[in-house]
């Protein structure tokens, strides 16, 4: 049956980066809920990847070319999908999306930073994640937590057409605001 035949989901290799944090440490909480263990942890200085032969990962210097051929190499491994999960505000972090989406690795992120700026670097993120076969999840919220861009993006993707969107500026949109001013 065709059901029968369908393959099982490949697992999901994650690096969350920014652990420590307070969305940080809400996404370890959600990803042992669902049985998903991050196969790196990522914070400002330090890392740990993988695991060692006593199955705990040792602390390391930041080095986000290693982390990501680590990742890749473990998503190789196990048929896997390697996986970046930034919830950091960092700029330092945001420049090595494109690299990481053009090798293959999906990025989700809440961090908001890159896409204030230039559409050009929105435009090389895009083109490094077909690249790659990658995808480049992000999401902003408005109005007490409102998800409005997937909102908006539904909306457009089932044919309405968005003339104007009006509301009440949050913190977060004043930041991007002031960002691309």
């Amino acid at each position: 049956s065709a059901s029968a035949s369908a393959s099982a989901p490949k697992p999901l290799i994650v690096a969350v980066v920014g652990y420590t944090g307070g969305v940080g440490t809400c996404l370890l909480s959600a990803m042992e809920k669902i049985n998903l263990t991050p196969y790196a942890l990522v914070r400002s200085s330090t890392m740990q990847v993988g695991s060692g032969s006593d199955g705990k990962a040792k602390d390391e210097d930041v080095n986000y070319d290693k982390m990501a051929t680590k990742l890749l190499e473990e998503a190789v491994r196990v048929s896997g999908i390697p996986v970046i999960a930034d919830v950091t505000a960092s700029s330092a972090v945001q420049t090595h999306y494109a690299p990481w989406l053009s090798k293959g690795i999906s990025v989700c992120t809440a961090n908001k930073g890159i896409f204030a700026g230039e559409e050009s670097a929105y435009n090389e993120l895009l083109s490094s994640a077909e690249t790659g076969c990658a995808k480049l999840l992000h999401e902003a919220t408005v109005g007490a937590g409102l998800p409005i861009v997937s909102t908006l993006h539904t909306l457009q993707a089932s044919s309405h057409s968005i003339t104007k969107v009006e509301g009440v500026l949050s913190g977060t949109l004043a930041y991007v605001l002031g960002a691309v001013a």
